[in-house]
C-alpha cells in the first residue's frame, strides 16, 4: 500500500481503516525525509532544500516583500531553469524622481567553471565572468560555455618592458566574436603572461 495523507477520517472508526493507518505510520519517515534531515538524527525534520517550481511569469510584486522563485531562461546553452528574485517597485518617490521598475533579478546560472585554466562564474544579472592567465600574446581566448555577447574584455600584464625605467608591458584586447577575444601586446618578452577577465552576457 501507499502512503494516504488524509487517513485517518473522523468517520468511519479508526477500527475500520487500521491498515491504511499503520501503513502510514510505516511510510511517514521515507516520505518525511525528502529534503528534511532524517528523524531521529540531530536537527532532525529540519528543511535542507526546497523545489521551486518553474513560473511560467513573473509574480508582479507589490506587497513589501521579496519573491523568489525559478523560471526558464534561454541562453547559449540551452533552455535551463534559474532562480530569480523580485522586489517591490520602491521608485519613483517624491524625493527621487528617478523611474526604477522592480525587474527580475537572475540570481543563478546553471554551470560554473572551477577546474581551471579558464575559470567562469555568474553574477546577477545572467552575466557571466570568465578569468584565467596566458602566455604567448599574440592570442585569442575562446570561453566556454559561451555568452550570446561579450561587454568587456581586459588584459592585465605581469612583466615589466626593462629601458631606463621599468614599465608594465602594454596590454591590448579586441573582441572578435561574441565568445572570443584577441590578446595583444607590441613589447612582451616570450614567456610574459598576462591575467585577463571577460565579462558575457549569458
Amino acid at each position: 500500500m501507499t502512503y494516504v495523507p488524509d487517513v485517518p477520517l473522523s468517520e468511519p472508526s479508526p477500527a475500520a481503516t487500521q491498515v491504511q493507518i499503520q501503513t502510514n505510520f510505516a511510510q511517514f519517515a521515507s516520505v518525511f525525509m525528502a529534503n528534511h534531515t532524517a528523524l531521529n538524527n540531530s536537527n532532525q525534520g529540519d528543511h535542507e532544500g526546497i523545489i521551486l517550481q518553474v513560473q511560467a511569469n513573473d509574480p508582479n510584486v507589490t506587497q513589501d516583500l521579496v519573491a523568489l522563485y525559478c523560471k526558464d531562461v534561454v541562453s547559449q546553452v540551452g533552455t535551463q531553469p534559474q532562480l530569480f528574485a523580485q522586489i517591490k517597485e520602491f521608485l519613483p518617490t517624491s524625493i527621487d524622481t528617478t523611474t526604477a521598475p522592480n525587474a527580475p533579478m537572475q540570481l543563478t546560472y546553471n554551470t560554473v567553471n572551477t577546474a581551471g585554466p579558464q575559470y567562469q562564474s555568474f553574477v546577477v544579472g545572467g552575466l557571466l565572468v570568465f578569468f584565467g592567465s596566458t602566455t604567448g600574446v599574440p592570442i585569442t581566448i575562446t570561453l566556454s560555455p559561451s555568452p550570446s555577447f561579450l561587454q568587456a574584455a581586459i588584459a592585465i600584464p605581469t612583466n615589466f618592458f626593462h629601458n631606463v625605467i621599468d614599465i608594465p608591458n602594454a596590454a591590448n584586447t579586441q573582441i572578435t566574436q561574441p565568445n572570443k577575444f584577441k590578446i595583444t601586446s607590441f613589447s612582451p618578452a616570450p614567456a610574459s603572461t598576462f591575467f585577463w577577465i571577460a565579462i558575457g552576457k549569458a
